[in-house]
């Protein structure tokens, strides 16, 4: 048996093209080849959102980067985080002298990228890190943090595609949309 397709007939409307993506990323990828050049860039996606973006972005980078993956939980088991993120990567002491770029799909509540960002500044011997969102969302944020590279500012809207989720559902979507309410109640 085939599963349901989820598709645009599920959306009110498409806030971002596959077109306009590529053309987002393409800024950002100029502008973080820049700042990384001779630099020993490690990209480090969050998965699963960042999937889509680090691998779109990663083509368009005329640096040469490592590339790794963490995902970001706030309970393993039953066992829930006192800052309310667990990362998962046994990987990150391979860091150690590399400048990391942080990957992920939205800027939301800031609280999972500021999150890798704290625990990545206390292993010894990373030269740097910082951050891309693909998307930021517009709204009023309890974390003063800022990702450092930003490709665009939408609404306070639930979102899917290109990463994005409802439920694990739409993150295979090439365009980004905001999800229709009959869909979010179900």
């Amino acid at each position: 048996m085939i599963g349901k397709k989820y598709g645009i007939e599920d959306l009110d409307r498409v806030v971002l093209s596959p077109n306009e993506i590529n053309n987002i990323l393409e800024d950002m990828a100029n502008e973080i080849s820049n700042d990384f050049q001779n630099l020993d860039l490690t990209i480090l996606s969050i998965m699963n959102g960042g999937l889509f973006m680090s691998v779109d972005l990663i083509r368009l980078l005329r640096v040469s980067c490592q590339i790794d993956s963490i995902k970001v939980n706030s309970y393993i088991g039953d066992v829930q985080s006192e800052d309310g993120f667990f990362i998962t990567n046994d990987d990150m002491l391979l860091l150690k002298n590399r400048d990391v770029l942080i990957v992920d799909e939205i800027y939301d509540s800031g609280v999972t990228m500021r999150s890798v960002v704290n625990k990545l500044n206390l292993i010894p011997g990373i030269s740097s890190v910082r951050s891309a969102a693909l998307l930021m969302k517009n709204r009023i944020r309890e974390i003063e943090y800022v990702p450092d590279y930003i490709g665009f500012n939408v609404e306070d809207v639930f979102m899917v595609g290109y990463g994005l989720d409802f439920f694990g559902n739409y993150r295979d979507l090439p365009y980004i949309g905001v999800l229709k309410s009959d869909k979010i109640c179900k």
